[in-house]
């Protein structure tokens, strides 16, 4: 055989999941990123190994993602999409039971209006500039969607891979501003911050990377291995 062979260790995946569940702070839930096919490693068999492992909440990056994995799942775990609420998929997170993370006034009004009493989140953009709601607009919503009830305030750290980097603190302060005194649950870590410590860990974690060997975990167990066959030795 003159081709390559990728292996995935499903059970170091799952040992990573553990490792970093008990690193996260008691009391904690740690949750499974499983989005772009489980990092292109391949999501059916890489959800059910989490899931094995423990794991209860998973995140996805679209709908069209959560609607493969809850196939893949059945009923039961929790199924967050970090794309939010996007036009068109109204029918696919109330029929497969996602919980979208809302990231702007208009996914809120959408949300709110078409699915009223359906499980939401809301992601906050505490300094990354990625998704999420700016301080201001969170500020001027935040009443009517609090009343909504949601399930999971979150925000995204930027350099947690770079411990000593001032904009960890500059956005967990920021997160603090945010979201101190609402009383609902909070996350803000994701494998870099589960590493910054508890302060960081707020109700729920959420590794990704980690899960499958990549840095900034330098303690994974390796998840990807290449053999490639010899055609040709000379001398």
């Amino acid at each position: 055989m003159a081709t390559a062979t990728l292996s995935v260790d499903l059970e170091a995946i799952a040992a990573n999941w553990r490792a970093l569940d008990k690193a996260s702070a008691t009391g904690v839930q740690t949750a499974a990123v499983v989005k772009a096919n489980a990092y292109g490693l391949g999501l059916s068999r890489v959800a059910r190994s989490l899931a094995q492992a423990g794991a209860r909440r998973f995140f996805v990056a679209v709908t069209e993602e959560g609607v493969t994995l809850r196939q893949i799942l059945g009923p039961g775990p929790q199924i967050c999409v970090l794309s939010g609420h996007m036009a068109g998929d109204t029918e696919m997170v109330a029929d497969l039971d996602l919980t979208p993370m809302l990231n702007s006034l208009d996914q809120v009004t959408r949300h709110l209006e078409s699915l009223p009493g359906h499980a939401f989140g809301v992601q906050l953009d505490s300094g990354m500039s990625r998704l999420g709601m700016a301080e201001a607009e969170w500020e001027a919503i935040a009443p009517f969607v609090l009343e909504a009830g949601p399930e999971l305030l979150m925000s995204h750290l930027a350099c947690a891979d770079d411990p000593d980097h001032a904009m960890n603190e500059a956005q967990q302060a920021a997160f603090h501003a945010m979201t101190d005194g609402t009383g609902v649950p909070r996350s803000l870590a994701a494998t870099g911050g589960i590493l910054l410590g508890a302060k960081y860990h707020f109700d729920l974690t959420r590794p990704g990377i980690g899960l499958y060997g990549g840095r900034p975990y330098e303690a994974a167990c390796p998840v990807v291995g290449l053999s490639l066959p010899v055609i040709h030795t000379r001398h």
